[in-house]
């Protein structure tokens, strides 16, 4: 008996009664898939969550990936029909080279996890690695209407250094010159200069929280959710980014405004925190507020029965190269971890050493850190103090830790006297090169400094930078912007983040540089003490920000 004629593949729905699937096509699939894809998203957005803890101004992006795995499942629940899906082979071939190229990526980004370039790279390998699932599974089709879940997370990164520099300095200038002109029209003589507001005796320091950045990024990115969520067309979504920018600017300036006629009222310490709270609350109820307005109204589809999503075919990958996949990556967390403690190995154990302040000196005090400050330097604890000692000396001193491991070793270069007390007013007159202080057989490497004040008298200034651990015979430190190319060669070094300090000490007087020297060694004798430290730091960076001033490529 002759057997029925098999029917043609194309005669079977797709997806429904075949017993043939594609090999990727099974649950195992499905689930090795997602847990390789979840792999992925959990290394990069670990490794760059740094900057959210540090960093003030992106202490969002702890909700960037909720928000974005939310958009996403948005997505998926209104997919359209798959497209025409690529070869397997070719969905092995590329995944493969990415996955491979996470490992050299990750090795440079344990060095210098803030360098914007390698963050965005490997957050580059996480979305392409989806953007192919989404190719996988339907075509081109699937990959343009996954795209915007999949850049959103890139919302989550730290901008380029130079754009949010060139952003911050301008918009801190425009707000300064702005609320001067206002609090003179409304009776409060006002100066403005360059990021500073004068009123009488007092200043108010324009930073980039008061002049717009710190919301205007929080509201980018929610201007970018909402639009998404309301699925606004492009012109909609382009009107929302414009009304969430130029809400955050105002509600800042509006902020300034009031920071500045709280410091004619001595009441600037008391309430900056709850001003600036109040301004970000406001900056996200007015981009609400936008998105609603402008969403359009839609009738009611009375009777139309929605339709249900598109039944698929195939799992992204297959579920033995997801699995290999997945223990690449473990791989290369493994190697990386071992190549920069094959070096660390053969250095010297770091030294422990703390600073007892002389508290109860004369006009003894201490200073808060500008958020601007904790911005920049991301460190883990520091002090600023002042105060005069028996002789009459008077001194102001900082110094600055950044535990292992942490942030980049980089962050202690930019903390520099060339750099920040030009700012201050203070005029540089000249450098005396390197002089090793050794005070309980600890080796400091000042870097002193004469700068003029006023244009007469004298201010020495003595700064370090040291690592923890002990120095190499004949260090000798420069000051040096860092490059790409000192990036790659600290990682080919196998050198990291291995705990850093700055210290540094300014001393008011006439007399020689001798005498000097002789101060600030004297004072340390009695200040520096060996072993861990014993109390709490006055100011933690908990709260800081943005990358080094010293990375500027």
């Amino acid at each position: 008996m002759k057997s029925p004629a098999a029917p043609l593949p194309s005669s079977r729905p797709l997806g429904r009664e075949s017993n043939h699937r594609p090999r990727n096509a099974t649950k195992a699939a499905w689930i090795a898939s997602a847990v390789f894809l979840a792999g992925v998203w959990g290394l990069v957005f670990y490794h760059i969550h740094t900057e959210w803890v540090v960093n003030v101004v992106y202490s969002y992006g702890w909700a960037v990936p909720f928000l974005a795995l939310y958009l996403g499942w948005e997505r998926w629940n209104n997919r359209p029909r798959p497209d025409y899906p690529p070869a397997a082979w070719a969905v092995i071939a590329i995944a493969g080279l990415l996955v491979v190229a996470y490992l050299p990526v990750r090795v440079i980004q344990e060095a210098n996890p803030d360098w914007v370039k390698i963050n965005w790279s490997m957050m580059g390998i996480a979305a392409l690695l989806t953007a192919l699932a989404a190719w996988s599974i339907g075509g081109l089709r699937y990959v343009r209407h996954f795209a915007f879940p999949i850049l959103f997370c890139y919302t989550a990164l730290p901008w380029p250094i130079w754009f949010e520099t060139a952003l911050v300095q301008n918009l801190m200038r425009v707000n300064a010159e702005i609320c001067a002109e206002i609090l003179t029209i409304f009776g409060m003589p006002a100066l403005a200069q360059g990021n500073l507001i004068q009123i009488a005796q007092s200043f108010v320091n324009v930073e980039e929280a008061c002049s717009g950045i710190r919301s205007l990024q929080t509201a980018f990115m929610m201007g970018l959710f909402l639009g998404e969520f309301q699925r606004f067309t492009v012109g909609r979504r382009v009107a929302l980014l414009a009304l969430a920018l130029g809400s955050a600017f105002l509600l800042n300036m509006a902020r300034t405004l009031v920071l500045a006629y709280l410091s004619t009222r001595d009441a600037l310490d008391r309430y900056h925190d709850l001003v600036g709270n109040v301004g970000m609350i406001g900056t996200l109820v007015v981009v609400w507020l936008s998105s609603e307005l402008l969403r359009r109204k839609r009738p009611a589809a009375a009777g139309v029965e929605k339709q249900s999503a598109p039944e698929l075919v195939r799992a992204p990958f297959i579920a033995t190269f997801a699995a290999l996949a997945v223990a690449a990556l473990l791989t290369a967390e493994f190697l990386t971890q071992r190549w920069y403690a094959s070096h660390e190995e053969k250095m010297p154990a770091a030294q422990e050493w703390n600073i007892a302040w002389p508290r109860a000196a004369k006009n003894f005090r201490e200073f808060p850190f500008h958020e601007r400050s904790l911005a920049l330097l991301k460190f883990d604890s520091g002090e600023t103090v002042s105060w005069t000692d028996g002789t009459g000396y008077r001194w102001q001193a900082y110094h600055l830790q950044w535990k292992p491991g942490r942030v980049s070793k980089y962050l202690a270069m930019s903390h520099y006297p060339t750099v920040c007390l030009p700012a201050t007013g203070l005029e540089l007159y000249s450098e005396s090169g390197q002089w090793d202080c050794v005070v309980q057989g600890i080796r400091i490497p000042f870097r002193t400094y004469i700068f003029r004040e006023d244009g007469r008298s004298d201010v020495y200034v003595f700064h370090a930078i040291m690592e923890d651990r002990p120095l190499e015979e004949n260090f000798t430190f420069s000051y040096y912007q860092v490059n790409s190319t000192e990036r790659i060669s600290s990682v080919l070094r196998g050198e990291r983040n291995l705990g850093q300090r700055v210290l540094g000490l300014a001393l008011r007087g006439s007399f020689s540089p001798t005498e000097a020297r002789e101060a600030v060694e004297g004072a340390l004798s009695a200040m520096i003490k060996r072993g861990p430290a014993t109390r709490e730091p006055v100011a933690t960076a908990a709260l800081s920000s943005s990358r080094s001033r010293a990375e500027h490529d």
